[in-house]
């Protein structure tokens, strides 16, 4: 082990103790929570780390196993996108030289408040799994002449994926609900205390990406879609099936099944 990565070792020990004074000090018991929250403080003032420091080691970011050559297509971006906004993450892509194939590859890549990262990059990488096979067996239909479609089969297979994915974004939405944007959240008493959980999260992981170069998004450009592998997507998304599976270490994950 080197000097700087024993430090940083030293330091994650730090700040991981420093995060269960600051829990201790919501204690019901006054005198442990004074005591705690000194303890905190001190280690804080100790090696010079502030409230924000020890907030921002909770982010982090997630890299899918799924690869690509060159660039993502439109639709599996659309899918990385809508999971990203249902678990409050920010979508990435990494794009990198890989070794093994001796070609530039892109990754899908999920930046977050953990283990947010982590819940998206297992709904992704399940999701992508189903929509690629829809897909795989949308564009082997059109090329067969059972489906008729105005494009090439490939171009037709985007089509009916980005409407696939759009169905799929509307599932995953009602599977969990938003804070503000679900009237049932507003009406609870800690309906505010959500939408404030979740905005300085985002304040977060802005903060994370902040000394990061990260590349400018391109502008898509409008497209006229086929209407016919548009309602396939729409209608294979509809069989798609989300349920809520009991999370281990109070995680939230999902189990997908159906086409």
């Amino acid at each position: 082990m080197t000097e700087q990565q024993h430090d940083e070792s030293k330091l994650e020990r730090v700040i991981r103790k420093i995060k269960r004074c600051l829990a201790l000090s919501k204690s019901s018991n006054e005198n442990e929570a004074a005591t705690a929250m000194r303890q905190a403080q001190a280690l804080m003032h100790e090696y010079r780390l502030t409230e924000l420091d020890v907030r921002l080691s909770d982010v982090d970011e997630v890299q899918s196993e799924k690869s690509r050559a060159n660039r993502r297509p439109t639709w599996d971006r659309h899918l990385s996108g809508i999971v990203a906004r249902v678990f409050g993450c920010r979508p990435l892509s990494y794009k990198h030289w890989c070794e093994s194939s001796g070609r530039m590859i892109e990754r899908a890549l999920f930046v977050g408040v953990m283990p947010a990262p982590q819940i998206a990059m297992y709904a992704y990488e399940n999701l992508l799994t189903k929509l690629t096979q829809a897909r795989r067996d949308y564009v082997a239909s059109v090329r067969s002449g059972n489906r008729r479609s105005a494009y090439s089969p490939e171009t037709a297979g985007d089509h009916f994926a980005i409407a696939w994915v759009s169905v799929v974004h509307g599932k995953l939405h009602e599977l969990v609900p938003r804070g503000e944007e679900d009237q049932a959240l507003e009406q609870h008493p800690n309906g505010r205390d959500l939408v404030a959980v979740e905005s300085q999260d985002k304040a977060l992981i802005e903060q994370y990406l902040a000394g990061k170069e990260i590349g400018k998004p391109r502008k898509p450009r409008p497209i006229e879609l086929d209407m016919a592998a548009q309602i396939a997507g729409m209608l294979a998304g509809q069989k798609v099936k989300l349920n809520p599976g009991l999370a281990t270490g109070g995680e939230t994950q999902l189990k997908l099944t159906g086409a």
